[in-house]
Formats: structure tokens, C-alpha cells, sequence
């Protein structure tokens, strides 16, 4: 018997998958807090655009849904409200050009490069933050409490004396 599967991009939905990716985790580790979320982008370029917003043409309209479904900047506004302080950070630099996803020529990588350092550079205080909240070590007592729901979670079913 042959298995059909189908695979889709995830940008055709989730350009920015960070909000999924937090939903997991809690269904993962619902009793868990957050300690550190790191968005990264692939950089974003901002045209001025010439065409009148309120134009009703259905290339206009096409435009406005397809920039609407891949809008990365949504969740992170979300988010970035929505997390605690020192919790969240999204790094995706602005593009002084519009690259493709897809350019594979050397001096477009090197150009790429050069603005992702430049952006790193710019953004260095909230880069070492965010190196800072992932280097954080557990507290002692965080530590026995994930210890003791995993003793729970391994012997759950069991009468409360065999669990120690």
C-alpha cells in the first residue's frame, strides 16, 4: 500500500511560527514558565508605496491579503506585548535591499552578511541580553520541582509510597 503525504510551506501560513512555537511548549510543559523566546527573522524591506492604500483594484486587493498572510511583524507585536519583560526578543534586521529568499550568488550572500553584522552591531545590548536570559541557571528549587513532577510523571498510577 503506497502512502500519499503532501507537505506544505509554513510560510504560506506562519511566516512567523514563534506563537505555535510557544503553544507547543505549554502543551509540553504546561506548568513550566517561559524563560527566554528568541525570534529570528530573515530580515525585512519596507518599500514606500506609491499606489494609493484605498485603491480597489484586484491587484491591490491580491497585494493587501498576500502582505496581510505573510506578515511576520504581527506576532511579534503580539508577543512582545504579551510575554513577560526580558523574555522575548526578535531579531530581524531591515534591508536596505529586497533580496529573495532564494539568492545563492556570492556577493549577494556577502551583502547579506554584511547587513546582518551591521544590524548585530546596532543591536548588541539587546544581543547580550538575550545571551544573558538563556545563560540564567535554574534555581535550586526550580530544579527540585521539575525533579519531582518527573518522578510523578514516571510513576503516576502507582501508590504514593512507591513514588519516593
Amino acid at each position: 500500500q503506497t502512502v500519499s503525504v503532501c507537505f506544505q510551506d509554513g510560510g504560506l501560513l506562519i511566516n512567523n511560527p514563534t506563537a505555535l512555537a510557544i503553544h507547543e511548549c505549554k502543551l509540553l510543559w504546561p506548568n513550566t514558565p517561559v524563560q527566554c523566546v528568541v525570534s529570528l527573522g530573515t530580515g525585512r524591506y519596507e518599500t514606500v508605496n506609491k499606489n494609493n492604500t484605498t485603491s480597489t483594484s484586484l491587484k491591490a486587493k491580491i497585494t493587501n491579503v498576500i502582505s496581510s498572510a505573510t506578515d511576520t511583524e504581527e506576532v511579534h507585536i503580539m508577543l512582545d506585548a504579551l510575554l513577560p519583560p526580558n523574555t522575548y526578543f526578535r531579531f530581524n534586521p531591515y534591508m536596505s535591499e529586497d533580496i529573495p529568499l532564494d539568492e545563492s550568488r556570492p556577493e549577494r550572500l556577502t551583502f547579506l552578511q554584511e547587513e546582518g553584522t551591521r544590524y548585530l552591531e546596532r543591536n548588541e545590548a539587546k544581543l547580550n541580553k538575550a545571551a544573558s536570559v538563556l545563560a540564567l541557571e535554574k534555581s535550586a528549587i526550580q530544579r527540585l520541582a521539575e525533579w519531582c513532577k518527573l518522578k510523578a510523571d514516571m510513576y503516576e498510577g502507582l501508590p504514593f509510597i512507591s513514588k519516593l
